[in-house]
Parts: C-alpha cells; structure tokens; sequence
C-alpha cells in the first residue's frame, strides 16, 4: 500500500515538473506606472490580457505582445522599443531572435516629457527662432507639456507656451498644442543646452566690466513656480534657463508668483500662460572725467550674448472667455536708476485693479527688489515693446449676405489662445 502511495506521489511530481517545464513567465513592476499591457496574440488579432499579481504564465509556443506607453526599459536589449513579442520555447523566451530566461522581468520607462522639433513655426516664435514641443508618447498619440521658442543666435530661450491650473483640474497642458506634431526628438538636452554662468572677464567693454562687478546674473528657470518646476520642468536644463538678476527672482518675482498660485487654487482658476524675455539691459557710460552726462550702452558678453531687460508672463483665463488678458512684466535690470521710468514702463500699470494681486503689488515699484507692472495684453501688443509678444490681429466678422452661393462647408477662420488661425470645416 505504502509503495503505491509513494509511487502515485512520485508520477504526480513528475507530472507537475513536466508540466511547468512548458510554462514561461513575464514578471511585472510593483510600480503600477512602470507595468507594459500584454496582449495574447491570436491570429492576425490581439486580446488584452487582464492580469492579476506580479506575473503572468504562458504556454510553450504562445507568443504574448508587452506594450508600454513609453518605452521599454528592461529587458535592456530591447530599451527604446515601444513593446516586443515574446514566445515561449521549451527553454526560454525568445524576443527578436534572442533567447531569454523563462522567468523574464519586464518594465517600462517612466513617464517622462521629451524635447521635439516642431513641425512647423508657433506664429509667436518669429523667424529665424526654432520651434520646439516638450511632449510625450501616450497610447500612439502625443501629449504636450510646452511649446517652446528658442534663440539660438543668444543660445537663451525667447518664451514658453504653458498652462497653469488648480491642482485637480483636468486642464494641465496646453491643448492648442494639439495643432501641431513632434519631429526629430532631441535627446541628452543637459548637454546641448548648456546653463551658462556670466563672469565679469566674458565683457570686453571695460566700463561694462567695472559695472558687471557689483551685479551679478545667475541662470535659473523662466519657470519659477515650484509646484510646475519641480513636477515637470526640472530636467531641462539650461534649455529653459535665462539670466536672471538675482533680486528680482527673489523679491518681488517672487512675490507675483506666489500670489498667483495662490489665486489659481482658491479661485480654481486655469490660464493658458505664454511666458518670454525681452530686450537687454543696459548701464551707463559717462562721455566725460566729470561723470555728468551719460548714455547707455547695451551689456553684451562672448559672442554676442545679451542679458533680457523684461522677464514677462502673458495670461489668458480660460475660466473668463470674455476677460481681460494681461501682461505682467518684470524689469531685469540692477540698473534701473540709470533709465527713464517712461523708457522701461511703456503702458499703462493695471497691477493695482488686479483684486488677487493686490496684497503683493504693494512694492512693485521698489526698485531694490525688481521693479514690475501690469497691462493690457492689446496695449502691449500695439506698443510692438516685447519680442515674442504675439502681435494685435483684426478677428474676422460676419459681413451679412452673400453675393455668390456658398459651398455646403467652406472653411471658417478662428483664433487660438495667442492670435493663431486655425482652419475649421462649418
């Protein structure tokens, strides 16, 4: 009895160690986010695989498709892949021709914003500027972070399109975006966009120098809200960075942006923001010994460098269609004293009928800490002050009856967020 116990027991283990010897197996990421969705091939057609645990088994001779959002992260030999086929074999799992474990982890690459080319010009990223997407793949479409206009000939970014919303809003990106689609994908972006550090010996004017001594210029994001820099923007680099004059950064910039964000979550508030720089900053050189009259000459280092006078965000609420969009505009320059206050503020200061910026716009005009005004978005474009700016465009109207008969859809010609046509069928 006992002898045909242990041999029942023994033809079981047998069984069962022929039995999984079959099997393959795909193990998944504890991070749910990191996980590839895999797909039963059948036939010419693929069925998603609803799995439950860490692991999926599969039989000899199936071949299971693991699909990433991004892209492949491990197995290593296949990084970059947006998913691969694998097929269980008697001893292992082959991919590509390649033969792998049976038992083979499989991970995706974060979720992270790419650098493209764009497709085509933004219409407020004037020629010869370069165009560029920060996006990512998602299900074999794209999502947009940013369009970003970049000045190659200063090697500094000129703007960036951006949204800004509550914390639980649905809008976090900007969908005007949408119109336009990534190209070349511009990888290792800390070593091509440098961030670069300004030092008294890169100006060859001395008088420059000798100023340049008592102010200096740090390279920091055009991005200064940490709650959007360090979700997104952080790995950029100095793509995204300009010369910031350290007191404005941190004073009354810093104001303006807080009190921003802290409008944008009591009043669940969403702006579409198209934030630049503008101009160089200049200082004084004296015609005489006796120091008595002086002009001033634009700062400029290295190859044609220059240092942006205005630093400005230009908002547009998307809550409030029929809202006023403003420009806030923050002066970049330690040498403030030196200008005319009509040559540095070139329309009318609305930052005081601003009702959430009322609380911080009380030192805005204390030079010490970055001088800052507000205006009218239409006033700004018609002063032709800022580069960058999208300049003021007639909206087409409706001129009554026509004198030939129309085609059932003709195009009709609307207007993004920034003044872009966008061709829609009627």
């Amino acid at each position: 009895m006992e002898l045909k116990i242990f041999l029942l027991i023994a033809s079981i283990c047998c069984f069962a160690i022929t039995h999984v010897s079959g099997y393959c197996s795909i193990t998944l990421s504890q991070d749910e986010s990191l996980r590839p969705k895999l797909y039963k091939n059948i036939g010419s057609r693929k069925a998603l695989i609803h799995t439950e645990g860490l692991s999926y088994q599969f039989n000899e001779n199936e071949v299971i498709t693991a699909d990433c959002e991004t892209r492949v992260q491990s197995p290593s030999q296949f990084s970059g892949k947006r998913s691969i086929d694998c097929k269980c074999t008697t001893s292992y799992i082959q991919i590509d021709g390649t033969s792998l474990s049976k038992n083979l982890p499989v991970q995706c690459d974060k979720i992270k914003w790419n650098l493209y080319e764009s497709s085509k010009q933004f219409s407020w990223c004037p020629t010869p500027m370069a165009s560029y997407l920060l996006a990512r793949p998602l299900n074999n479409i794209y999502e947009y972070l940013a369009g970003v206009c970049y000045n190659f000939d200063q090697q500094q970014i000129l703007n960036i399109h951006y949204a800004a919303a509550y914390q639980l809003s649905k809008y976090q990106y900007p969908t005007r975006l949408q119109n336009y689609s990534p190209t070349v994908e511009i990888l290792d972006i800390p070593n091509k966009f440098v961030a670069r550090r300004i030092k008294p010996t890169n100006f060859k004017n001395v008088e420059i120098q000798e100023w340049m001594k008592f102010s200096q210029y740090e390279n920091h994001s055009i991005i200064q809200d940490p709650n959007l820099y360090n979700k997104s923007y952080d790995k950029f680099g100095g793509f995204i960075e300009l010369d910031w004059w350290p007191s404005l950064r941190t004073g009354n910039w810093r104001l303006y942006e807080k009190a921003l964000r802290e409008h944008i979550e009591a009043d669940k508030e969403i702006y579409d923001v198209l934030a630049g720089v503008s101009n160089s900053i200049a200082v004084p050189s004296y015609e005489n010994v006796c120091r008595e009259n002086y002009t001033m000459i634009d700062v400029i280092y290295r190859d044609n460098q220059k240092i942006p006078l205005y630093v400005w965000h230009y908002l547009k609420s998307l809550k409030e269609a029929n809202g006023t969009d403003v420009v806030v505009i923050g002066v970049n320059s330690a040498f403030s004293d030196f200008y005319k206050e009509k040559d540095l503020i070139f329309c009318t200061d609305i930052c005081h009928k601003l009702d959430w910026l009322k609380s911080a716009q009380a030192t805005f005009h204390y030079k010490t800490l970055g001088l800052i005004f507000c205006c009218d978005a239409n006033e700004v474009k018609l002063s032709k002050r800022l580069e960058g700016i999208p300049m003021a465009s007639s909206k087409p109207v409706n001129s009554g009856a026509q004198l030939l008969p129309l085609p059932l859809k003709r195009p009709k010609e609307e207007y993004d967020d920034f003044n872009e046509p966008i061709r829609m069928e009627t």
